[in-house]
């Protein structure tokens, strides 16, 4: 088992050595959307992918949001328009009010 242990961490040390770090990924990932990127950049994040969850998931949701936005205007009217009653910002401006003078 400790074999098994050591052999994972000298991959995942290995993989952080040659694949570009979280916040270049998160630039790579706005960059990938602009224009296409290099094939041996491309390889690296997919090997930087399996070490790392949450850029993993970061670029999946990059990609729904690229997906999804350019069908908001389509369903943006079926949405209730929800805002502050009149009375309750009046609320809020008391309390605010009454705040300050203390």
């Amino acid at each position: 088992m400790n074999l098994f242990k050591s052999i994972r961490r000298r991959w995942v040390i290995w993989v952080w050595q040659h694949t570009p770090n979280c916040v270049e990924m998160s630039r790579l990932a706005s960059q990938r959307l602009e224009r296409p990127l290099p094939l041996k950049l491309r390889l690296k994040m997919r090997v930087h992918f399996l070490i790392c969850v949450w850029c993993k998931r970061y670029f999946k949701q990059l990609d729904f949001l690229h997906r999804a936005s350019p069908c908001l205007d389509e369903h943006l009217a079926a949405f209730p328009q929800r805002g502050l009653t009149v009375a309750a910002k009046g609320r809020i401006v008391e309390r605010i009010r009454a705040t300050l003078r203390m």
